[in-house]
């Protein structure tokens, strides 16, 4: 009688083994692969291929404009200051036929001014309108450009070219400028500011009221000995480009977060195009250094 209940809870073991192996071995052929943990932008999906960059097929006009008195200044961050007279900007329009060989169709509109700091004279970009998010990014991240997005049109006629940019969908396309340039080839000469590299005020803002917001002053271009065009400055095509000199008309538009107005202007000078085939020369879009830095 023993012996008998022995065999029965010995095979009782055994059934209860078995079914839990065949459970075990079910779940294994259904069981999703091990993957590894997932690694969020940037590193994952980064937002800017890496720098310096290189522009190709590049379309640039450049319009000299006078700005209402004291506009200038009322723009710019500081430490910067106003240089020359302090009321001419040069409004810079670029479109980037591709950003190093990444399919990036870029467009961008540029406000510069000529600036000063602390004896040395360049110029900066008090305001920037651009319709990629990579150069978005790539602008404000490492130098502190400040660039916004907007849906930006270029559109050729048999004279020239119109260029306009609107807000986005989400602030229902409400229109921020309108440019026309005509080619001509009777304009006079005009004399354009010497506007030397590129300085630019990076914020950091603060992430907590317990910690400072802080500001670096970047300059781009302060140590390259430049020659004229093709130094690496955005924008600035290279020898060789085909140019034509014009005249244009600028339109700007208040928007709710783009008070736009102020800048007038009041008169525009001179306007220049350039149209380059090709890679830009030089060292491309690289990194700048930092002149300053400091918490607010």
């Amino acid at each position: 009688m023993k012996r008998r209940m022995v065999f029965i809870a010995v095979a009782v073991i055994c059934v209860v083994l078995a079914v839990f192996v065949l459970m075990n071995v079910a779940q294994d052929k259904t069981a999703k692969p091990a993957r590894a943990p997932f690694v969020p932008s940037p590193v994952f999906s980064p937002p800017y291929p890496p720098l310096p960059h290189h522009f190709s097929d590049l379309k640039t006009i450049q319009i000299l404009c006078q700005a209402p008195k004291g506009a200038i200044k009322r723009a710019l961050m500081q430490p910067l200051e106003p240089s020359g007279d302090g009321d001419l900007f040069v409004l810079l329009l670029g479109w980037t036929g591709d950003v190093e060989k990444g399919g990036y169709n870029v467009h961008e509109i540029a406000i510069n001014a000529p600036v000063q700091w602390k004896g040395k004279t360049g110029n900066t970009t008090m305001i920037e309108y651009i319709d990629s998010d990579m150069g978005l990014l790539a602008g404000r991240e490492p130098y502190g450009w400040p660039k916004k997005m907007a849906d930006i049109t270029w559109t050729q006629s048999a004279t020239g070219w119109t260029i306009t940019a609107n807000k986005l969908k989400d602030q229902r396309g409400i229109p921020l400028m309108k440019i026309e340039y005509k080619i001509s080839q009777s304009t006079p000469a005009v004399k354009w500011p010497d506007m030397g590299p590129i300085f630019l005020v990076r914020r950091t803002p603060n992430a907590s009221p317990s910690t400072p917001a802080i500001g670096e002053l970047v300059c781009l271009g302060c140590n390259v000995q430049r020659a004229g065009r093709g130094t690496g400055v955005p924008l600035i095509t290279s020898a060789g480009a085909k140019d034509t000199k014009g005249t244009a008309t600028v339109q700007f538009f208040d928007g709710p977060h783009d008070p736009l107005t102020f800048f007038g202007p009041i008169k525009v000078l001179d306007a220049k195009m350039s149209i380059m085939d090709g890679a830009m020369g030089g060292g491309g879009l690289g990194l700048g250094e930092v002149m300053d830095k400091w918490e607010e």
